[in-house]
């Protein structure tokens, strides 16, 4: 990431003078370099936390930063993509009005070989479709969380779909949801760090799969259909990408806890299955 922070530098030094915000950067040690410039933003700023360690993996990066953020509400960004402060700002105004449990925002991805740029789709109204919606784009980077909501839990230490299974677990504990409009984050795709290219890390669909399958099982009402598609889509991509380990692993999993009796899922592996084809 050395010479890549300039968008980083930029959205810190903006929030940074706000003493309501708090920002707590993890530097999961990759080069002196990086971390040299993690330093120096870390001693041009206020109300900036740094952390620095070998966690190897998004979920146990995040989970030093839980460990200590202190906010009523709590977002996770990556390094290399953009929020939208001002955006970002006023989602938080409005938030802190109507106490949601969760708060999902709008936001673009970025093509960085193609720079075509697309908009995450609109919201409906419905709680469950928008929740649907969510599913097929989850994008942890739009999702803001009430801190007493998410108390407690901690993200998986994987590289794949840990913040798939945090949001899972998120939403099977909330009951108030909201969808706004405001468009708070720039997602960068087509880089070859992205560990989306990276085959071994992929392979950790499998524990995601397992994961996500057990709060299925235990999950009733609106969020069933969501968990389902998340579910649904862990079991595809893993298919689709992961070894012969993965593949017979995600089968023997489906087995055993028994989701091909669950029509919900199966409608929703169904609509996956759908989407695939379509987009082949």
């Amino acid at each position: 990431m050395a010479g890549r922070l300039q968008t980083l530098k930029e959205w810190v030094g903006k929030l940074s003078s706000n003493p309501q915000i708090e920002i707590i950067i993890i530097n999961d040690y990759s080069d002196e370099a990086t971390s040299a410039e993690l330093r120096a933003i870390y001693e041009e700023n206020e109300n900036l936390k740094l952390i620095e360690g070998n966690f190897g993996n998004p979920g146990s990066a995040r989970n030093a930063g839980l460990e200590i953020c202190q906010g009523k509400w709590v977002i996770f960004w990556d390094s290399d993509d953009k929020p939208d402060v001002e955006n970002f700002l006023t989602l938080l105004n409005y938030i802190d009005v109507r106490s949601p449990d969760i708060c999902f925002g709008v936001y673009k991805i970025f093509n960085e070989i193609s720079h075509l740029t697309s908009e995450s789709p609109a919201w409906s109204s419905d709680t469950r479709k928008d929740l649907n919606t969510v599913a097929r784009n989850p994008g942890i980077w739009r999702i803001v969380f009430a801190r007493d909501l998410i108390q407690g839990l901690s993200f998986e230490p994987l590289r794949m779909a840990e913040d798939q299974i945090f949001i899972c677990q998120a939403i099977s504990r909330a009951s108030k949801f909201v969808f706004a409009d405001n468009q708070i984050y720039t997602y960068f795709t087509g880089s070859n760090s992205h560990l989306t290219k990276n085959s071994a890390a992929l392979q950790d669909l499998l524990p995601a799969f397992k994961k996500t399958s057990e709060i299925l099982k235990l999950s009733t009402g609106q969020v069933a259909p969501f968990l389902s598609l998340m579910a649904a889509k862990q079991m595809m991509s893993g298919s689709r990408h992961g070894n012969m380990r993965t593949r017979f692993g995600l089968l023997a999993e489906f087995f055993r806890t028994k989701l091909f009796i669950k029509p919900t899922f199966l409608n929703a592996l169904r609509a996956v299955i759908q989407t695939s084809v379509r987009g082949a």
